[in-house]
């Protein structure tokens, strides 16, 4: 059965996708600085994380008073896969969107997707139309979704068995289709 989140897919290039999945994604073991930010994330202290996770984005560390440090770090922590909705008061923080937030959700819990343009346009080859609007929460929340359906939709042999969450496989192999 189709999850409500791919209605509209084209059957055939969902296929297609899944039968060349492993090749595309079967050099993704081999990302040590990936590897090695997803094995640092240890215990329970999300603004740490978000710390880990930004060095390996790249991103200009970030300096919020004491009390931004508490709603971030709660928000991150109360959150519950798929939503998204709560992190939506987050992108009122400096140089924050979407895709930032994809990222600090990713490492902090392996299931959120990363967020990424490549990766909606290898949607859009599936004919499931999915913006990429890092300003906008309720894009993120599709992506998500759309990521979600994928991993149910998958036949056994489409998900490759290779040590990496399946929201970074399904991430590269959309980005690489």
């Amino acid at each position: 059965m189709l999850p409500v989140s791919l209605y509209g897919a084209d059957d055939t290039e969902v296929d297609n996708f899944f039968s060349v999945l492993p090749s595309l994604v079967e050099d993704a073991y081999d990302d040590r600085p990936y590897q090695e930010t997803l094995f640092a994330i240890t215990g329970n202290d999300a603004i740490e994380h978000i710390t880990i996770a930004d060095d390996w984005d790249n991103q200009t560390p970030f300096i919020w008073p004491e009390d931004i440090v508490m709603e971030v770090g709660m928000a991150i922590q109360t959150i519950k896969y798929p939503d998204v909705g709560l992190l939506e008061h987050l992108m009122t923080l400096e140089n924050v969107d979407c895709r930032r937030l994809s990222i600090w959700m990713h490492f902090e819990t392996n299931v959120y997707p990363i967020y990424t343009k490549e990766a909606c346009l290898g949607l859009e080859k599936l004919g499931l139309p999915t913006p990429y609007l890092p300003r906008d929460i309720a894009s993120y929340g599709l992506y998500v979704q759309r990521l979600e359906g994928l991993k149910l939709h998958a036949p056994a042999e489409g998900m490759p068995e290779i040590g990496l969450p399946r929201a970074r496989i399904l991430q590269l192999g959309l980005e690489r289709f």
